[in-house]
């Protein structure tokens, strides 16, 4: 299993992968053009110099990384840097205000959702895909981590502060009741346009979204219900980040009302725990008892991400010098003497 960046001879795989990715994720490209688009913009980000700290002037990068495994391309993950650089990026605050009447003595307590920009200069996390044949075996925690060696590696390229959007409850038909609820009485169109739209251009949220609170309570009891809850597909995903310290902080997505969860980058775990080592070539070094690594190789040029468990007794502190089997070393590009950025699995769920 590998991660690296999207190439443009993955084209082909990409586009017939995204064919399995459903309705709901509608920041996976579809078409040719689309994916070809995508990863053109993925290789500008990874190949200009200088930094790109958030400033007014930043702009949004779109790094699109792909899984690979027995030379298939069966997944996908990417990070978009300076959220709100080049159109605002709302979001529904959850919150509550307190209605009282002491002539009847009725005190209430009243749910509202307000349209917020409150992520802008984020960067955001986001298209995690992994072919639904291809599932298990860690292959989802892989690509949703790679994403942390990347800015571990250059923390000068990615904001701060990190978002991670959820998909959304629907039903097994992908209606989406928090959308039927709210966002169809306003825009007067299906859930995916209005998605695939926001994505494009965000001016017509701020045309039409109603600019007062929303009343939780006039909401149908169903729409109530999944505000802040994740899609049943998207779950697995959501404890993973958790794992690293992802927080739900009481916004949600304004179309499907799907949890937004933020974090500091520099303390996710993977990233808090990342250490450059200097390369040993060594086939005795993997087991199948001992620790298990996130190993990558740092360089903008030849980023990679894979993982090894070292063999029982084996350990690593900082320091130290870390141990690649010979194969895995060639995958990464690394010769001994080179530097590995490695990063500690501290118990993570194989199913995912």
């Amino acid at each position: 299993m590998l991660v690296r960046p999207a190439r443009l001879d993955d084209v082909k795989g990409l586009t017939e992968l995204s064919q399995k990715a459903g309705r709901g994720l509608t920041t996976m490209p579809k078409t040719a053009a689309e994916m070809t688009q995508r990863i053109e913009h993925s290789i500008a980000a990874l190949s200009r110099t200088g930094p790109n700290a958030p400033s007014e002037e930043a702009t949004t990068e779109k790094y699109f990384l792909v899984l690979e495994e027995e030379k298939r391309v069966i997944g996908t993950a990417g990070i978009f840097t300076n959220l709100g650089s080049e159109r605002p990026f709302y979001s529904y605050r959850i919150s509550q205000i307190t209605r009282e009447s002491p002539e009847l003595d009725i005190r209430s307590n009243v749910e509202i959702l307000s349209l917020v920009n409150d992520y802008h200069g984020y960067c955001e996390i986001g298209t995690l895909f992994l072919d639904p044949a291809w599932r298990g075996g860690g292959r989802g925690r892989l690509l949703s981590f790679a994403r942390f060696m990347l800015m571990a590696a250059h923390p000068d390229r990615f904001n701060p502060n990190v978002l991670a959007e959820i998909r959304g409850w629907s039903d097994s038909d992908e209606r989406f009741p928090f959308w039927e609820a709210i966002g169809q009485k306003f825009f007067k169109m299906g859930f995916v346009e209005a998605d695939k739209r926001s994505t494009e251009d965000t001016r017509f949220i701020a045309d039409l979204m109603p600019k007062h609170p929303i009343y939780v309570s006039l909401l149908s009891e169903e729409a109530q219900r999944i505000i802040g809850h994740p899609h049943t597909l998207s779950r697995p995903a959501m404890e993973l980040l958790e794992s690293q310290g992802f927080r739900f902080r009481n916004c949600v997505d304004i179309l499907d009302a799907g949890p937004s969860i933020e974090a500091v980058v520099s303390e996710l775990e993977t990233v808090r725990g990342a250490l450059m080592a200097p390369v040993v070539v060594d086939d005795t070094a993997e087991g199948t008892d001992g620790e298990k690594w996130l190993v990558a190789n740092p360089t903008l040029e030849d980023f990679a991400c894979s993982e090894t468990r070292l063999a029982a007794g084996v350990e690593i502190n900082a320091g130290d010098n870390f141990p690649l089997s010979a194969a895995l070393a060639r995958s990464l590009n690394l010769e001994a003497g080179q530097h590995v950025l490695v990063s500690r699995l501290l118990g993570r769920n194989e199913k995912t």
